[in-house]
């Protein structure tokens, strides 16, 4: 088995020797154990690369180091020895760069051992996807080789389920002047902070790659119109343009941005580029910030969201905001067991709107909470409509908001609806993000526990993307884990992903959790889950996300397609 190293740093001779007598005891063939009083300089140590993990006790030198270690990118995971669980001081330390943290008299070896060991596999994995081939090594966004397959794959899934997909080319205005003037360094910083506002705005489905020093590319799949494309265009040009800090200056710049959209204007990979590249250039000779699509000037008041504010506040008061559902399948048996809500808004004139171009406007407009409960009021209505249809062991799963789960109402509310509509609490699930969770653990879990007792159970969404605490999976009632489509996309050739994705199978299978995986969209990813025991699936191997009204199709054609498979 392999030894790791794991660095206590902390000035009380107690928590070394606590420390290392539970890891003695828990795992003593698993961790070899360094102590920074052996070290005159304990950044030094920190950024030791034999070093696996750190155990570091809070103090007045925490926050400096977690900033040094954070500026020189040290790889190994900073875990907080704490006196207590104050949730503020957690949060600041994690925003720092702090992996988890353990408070001093709750130190169960079982607990210590498997923080540290999920710590460390957690560091591993993300070490080696941000090494994998087709990612840019600056910011982790897919380089032309991962570019490239992943845009002839989006166009392909267009052309299978008949949605349109659009590419974005963004050029960054006078980064020359950048680099000229700050230095590449700063460039380099300026445009890792650009691809993360980037990454920002898209949807799940969207993706983004670095073509070169100055140009990025934006693939948008299922948009309904060009009006979609202008809207996220339009929240790309307003993040780009935010004033950032370089060398201790206030530097702001802008971009321009084409557009281009499969099938209608090109259906060649190279055909779209150039289509898309050649309306970035004719945006770019223009006065700069501006987003032009391919053949059709597309120009818009940057400032101007009155518009879509008023459209959508008319779009809550008239309830214009449905929900299509994304079936979630029994890799056992092959049957429909559950569905997940995915909201869309139907606009009068650009027809149904995708999430990424109206939830973050809805959640700066304070409307997200109104949305939620017409969304889980849509939900329970769907579940009770299943039933009539004889499906009522079919579970509906909705995306909580922290706006929603904070609300003190949030409780009543969901009992109501649940009450007024008739619908079985048993079979309604609530998907939470990490980063909710993060927000205010303490006031969720007693909202979770109080629905819990209801019968709603929860799940938590894209695990292992954010900042995991394999302490929530014990105190929250946590019933299901998803894994995130990024960590499926590639199954099963490649064998990081293999890892990764074996790892929460696994730790789900131990914690007694169901396993959903999401994104599957090929046979070969579905028998790599099935053989690896992963419980259920979703993705587009089986279906996208449909209206309500299809699913006794979809169950009949899925029953027909397993009668085939058993005469065959």
């Amino acid at each position: 088995m392999e030894q790791h190293t794991v660095l206590i740093i902390s000035e009380k001779k107690t928590d070394h020797l606590i420390l290392s007598a539970s890891l003695e005891r828990a795992r003593p063939e698993r961790f070899h154990l360094a102590s920074s009083e052996s070290m005159e300089r304990p950044l030094e140590a920190l950024l030791d690369p034999m070093i696996d993990a750190v155990i570091m006790a809070h103090g007045p030198e925490t926050e400096y180091l977690l900033r040094l270690a954070s500026k020189n990118e040290a790889a190994a995971p900073l875990i907080l020895l704490l006196d207590e669980a104050d949730q503020a001081t957690i949060t600041q330390l994690k925003e720092l760069g702090a992996q988890d943290y353990l408070i001093r008299g709750q130190l169960q070896d079982a607990l210590v051992h498997r923080i540290l060991d999920y710590s460390i596999q957690l560091k591993q994995a993300r070490e080696k996807i941000r090494q994998l081939s087709n990612r840019d090594t600056l910011t982790g966004a897919l380089n032309r080789v991962g570019f490239r397959a992943h845009l002839e794959r989006a166009m392909g899934r267009s052309e299978r389920y008949g949605f349109k997909t659009a590419l974005l080319y963004i050029n960054i205005d006078q980064f020359a002047n950048i680099n000229d003037h700050y230095g590449e360094a700063d460039g380099d910083v300026m445009i890792k902070s650009i691809s993360r506002r980037l990454i920002n705005k898209l949807r799940n489905t969207d993706s983004i790659a670095r073509l070169g020093g100055d140009e990025f590319a934006v693939v948008l799949e299922d948009v309904s119109s060009p009006a979609d494309v202008e809207l996220i265009a339009e929240k790309m040009l307003k993040s780009i343009s935010a004033p950032m800090i370089l060398s201790d200056q206030q530097v702001a710049v802008e971009a321009s941005i084409g557009a281009a959209m499969y099938p209608e204007d090109g259906e060649e990979f190279s055909e779209l580029v150039e289509l898309a590249r050649s309306a970035m250039q004719q945006a770019k000779s223009m006065e700069g910030g501006q987003f032009i699509r391919y053949s059709d000037r597309l120009t818009f008041d940057i400032s101007g969201n009155s518009s879509l504010a008023a459209e959508l506040r008319t779009a809550v008061r008239k309830n214009q905001f449905e929900l299509h559902y994304q079936p979630r399948i029994d890799l056992a048996t092959g049957q429909l067991v559950g569905l997940e809500a995915l909201l869309r808004w139907n606009n009068p004139e650009r027809g149904l709107v995708a999430p990424g171009e109206f939830i973050s406007a809805c959640e700066d407009m304070g409307l997200m909470k109104t949305i939620g409960y017409q969304v889980i009021q849509h939900a329970c209505s769907a579940q009770v409509w299943l039933k009539e249809q004889k499906l009522p062991n079919v579970d509906v799963a909705v995306n909580i908001s922290f706006s929603q789960i904070q609300d003190d109402r949030f409780v009543a509310i969901v009992k109501d609806i649940i009450t007024r509509s008739g619908a079985n609490p048993a079979r309604l699930e609530f998907e939470l993000t990490e980063s909710t969770i993060l927000k205010g653990p303490g006031g969720i879990k007693a909202r979770m526990d109080e629905l819990r007792e209801l019968g709603i159970s929860f799940s938590l969404d894209d695990f292992g993307t954010g900042f995991s605490q394999l302490s929530h999976l014990t105190e929250l009632p946590i019933s299901a884990l998803k894994i995130d489509a990024c960590f499926v996309r590639d199954l099963p050739h490649n064998k990081h992903q293999e890892a990764i994705c074996t790892m929460i199978i696994e730790m789900g299978r131990r914690l007694g959790m169901l396993v959903v995986a999401e994104g599957a969209e090929t046979h070969e990813q579905i028998e790599f889950l099935r053989d690896h025991h992963c419980q259920q699936v979703q993705g587009f191997y089986y279906s996208p996300a449909i209206p309500l009204q299809n699913l006794p199709r979809f169950v009949q054609e899925q029953r027909e397609k397993r009668r085939n498979q058993l005469l065959s």
